[in-house]
């Protein structure tokens, strides 16, 4: 996408019309906002074909019970994400209840079409705010056009200089189940020489019955040779 403005200027001289054109850069926001569109259609280091090394805490303050997981995400050649568990502890309750159903809801969204998801014009409006601490960061308000599931009503920060994405926040516009008060998310990227390194996404789920859920997953990139998968269901075990 190229955002530009040409400014003309026309004037009458000896019966001649001349133009003049002047290429006008665009403001910053528009500029960041561009590169993030751009850099948004090539892909991230988290999603197929990529391998991440997967933190995942997760957490029940009405029961006190607690888990965590920690694993090599890999993708299986039907693009599907598949787990090779290094390690994972905790209530079992905990493990099965909210760590399995949030590998399981990864492998579902991986199945959706990423357009249908994607942060981009086709499923969202982004309105300008301003910016972060008078810094080169740009926020930018987001309101889905429709109310579709997996959408969210937030905000996003977008570094000016590499048009990354560096924070998300908002709540889905659509609950996922009846089951569910609400779902809020937070989200922020670590940069490492202007590249994305590791990803902080923190869930909180008001659940009727447990209460509230809470989810911290951290996501590096990995070099390691993932040994092959084990399904999601046997994760929880």
């Amino acid at each position: 996408m190229v955002l530009f403005a040409l400014a003309l200027s026309v004037a009458a001289s000896a019966g001649a019309v001349t133009i003049d054109t002047m290429l006008v850069d665009p403001p910053p926001p528009s500029r960041a906002l561009a590169l993030y569109l751009a850099s948004a259609a090539q892909g991230d280091p988290w999603s197929e074909p990529n391998r991440v090394m997967l933190d995942i805490d997760a957490y029940l303050p009405r029961l006190r019970e607690e888990g965590h997981l920690q694993a090599i995400r890999g993708w299986a050649k039907s693009k599907t994400p598949e787990y090779q568990v290094i390690h994972l502890d905790g209530d079992a309750s905990v493990k099965q209840q909210v760590i399995a159903r949030y590998l399981n809801a990864e492998q579902q969204a991986a199945a959706m079409p990423a357009s249908s998801l994607a942060l981009t014009p086709a499923n969202y409006k982004f309105r300008y705010v301003g910016s972060s601490n008078g810094t080169s960061v740009y926020v930018f308000h987001i309101t889905p056009r429709k109310k579709r599931s997996g959408l969210i009503d937030g905000e996003l920060w977008i570094d000016g200089s590499t048009g990354l994405l560096i924070h998300e926040a908002g709540y889905l516009v659509k609950r996922p189940s009846i089951f569910i008060r609400h779902f809020k998310i937070v989200r922020d990227v670590r940069l490492q020489d202007g590249a994305p390194y590791i990803r902080t996404t923190q869930i909180e789920i008001d659940a009727r019955f447990v209460g509230r859920v809470e989810l911290t997953i951290t996501e590096s990139p990995c070099t390691c040779e993932a040994s092959g998968g084990i399904p999601t269901q046997e994760s929880g075990k």
